[in-house]
């Protein structure tokens, strides 16, 4: 695998982990505090927030599972995969910048460089998907050729 693309998928593992760690915070603070609110409070009031705070909870158990999900994907690399399409896990270099198609964490910089880790499954990722280098596609009339594939 191409160093780069390694220290990528490295920084990706550890912005998810972040985000990991930091909705596992939001849940037991929630957590504690339907506990107190359990303790010290009673009638319609209390069953509103109590309602409201389950709700976050839930939401944010949801969004736990998703990105527990993205980041298991992110071990799932085949170094060995073909780098004459474009593909799920392929680095894409075009004339509009640098795409990581894998999972939808966004925009990142690293060793100065902007890269947009995107899904394979967005309407970009859709686009490049299939493509082989020096071929382009067009989507909401900007057109995207792809420079190389790693």
């Amino acid at each position: 695998m191409d160093a780069f693309k390694e220290r990528l998928l490295e920084h990706c593992k550890a912005t998810l982990r972040r985000k990991i760690e930091l909705i596992s915070f939001s849940m037991d603070e929630i957590k504690g505090s339907m506990e107190n609110e359990t303790k010290s409070s009673a009638g319609d009031k209390h069953e509103t927030a109590r309602a409201r705070m389950q709700s976050e909870h839930e939401k944010l158990s949801w969004q736990l599972d998703e990105l527990k999900g993205q980041y298991d994907q992110l071990f799932k690399i085949d170094p060995e995969r073909s780098k004459e399409v474009v593909s799920s896990q392929s680095l894409v270099y075009t004339n509009r910048g640098i795409f990581f198609i894998l999972i939808p964490l966004g925009k990142i910089e690293i060793e100065e460089k902007l890269v947009y880790v995107i899904s394979p499954a967005s309407p970009l990722g859709k686009l490049l998907v299939g493509l082989k280098a020096g071929k382009s596609a067009v989507l909401n009339t900007i057109e995207y050729e792809v420079l190389a594939i790693l």
